[in-house]
């Protein structure tokens, strides 16, 4: 016989022991040293030190090491959380929208994105030479982006005369956080002057021929 819920929620307190403080305090605390990792990283220290990470999370430099093994599987840590972070930025775009409504959509979340995960791939290519882990990040968020690219130029790319994988690799590359940060640093243009670039290469691409 099934109980009230009023019965049921006790047995669920039966069954499930609350957590003790020392265990909360612990999880409070790894939470700290991570959000205090992004915080640093999004302040534009991309090689935060373990002593930096215990002064902005309020520990002891004792404390970052208790909780993480090294420093590779903290930062592997604040990778997935700002990852986590950024989903939102991501809506699909439909496929079946004119070419030109569908160009402007893309620039505009593309970009909204790069800017949004240039600290982290900054920090990234600081320390992916030396981690794996990193380095397998970095290459499921270019795959995703790729992904992504071909999910909403599809219908171009099976009509181009030239090779399908050329020419996804040719949105790929400009579309990609690495030409966007040129266009912001090396170039020098803003945010608007980055997107006009990008708009200007899809059309060049995949426009009318």
């Amino acid at each position: 016989m099934i109980g009230s819920g009023a019965d049921q929620g006790a047995v669920d307190a039966v069954a499930a022991p609350p957590v003790d403080g020392r265990t909360a305090r612990a999880h409070r605390t790894r939470d700290a040293i991570v959000d205090a990792c992004v915080a640093l990283v999004d302040a534009g220290d991309y090689r935060p030190t373990a002593p930096r990470i215990a002064e902005e999370a309020g520990v002891s430099v004792r404390s970052v090491f208790q909780h993480f093994d090294d420093l590779e599987t903290l930062f592997g840590l604040v990778a997935e959380r700002a990852i986590s972070s950024l989903a939102g930025l991501v809506q699909p775009i439909d496929p079946e929208l004119p070419f030109p409504e569908r160009v402007d959509l893309f620039v505009h979340q593309r970009a909204q994105l790069l800017e949004a995960v240039t600290p982290i791939r900054r920090a990234a290519a600081v320390h992916a030479p030396f981690s794996p882990g990193i380095q397998a990040r970095v290459a499921a968020g270019h795959q995703f982006l790729r992904t992504e690219v071909e999910a909403v130029f599809g219908r171009e790319l099976d009509a181009h005369p030239r090779d399908r994988a050329v020419v996804l690799s040719m949105l790929d590359v400009s579309a990609s956080w690495t030409s966007w940060e040129q266009l912001r640093t090396l170039d020098g243009r803003d945010v608007d002057g980055a997107r006009e670039v990008l708009t200007a290469l899809l059309h060049a691409i995949l426009g009318p021929r």
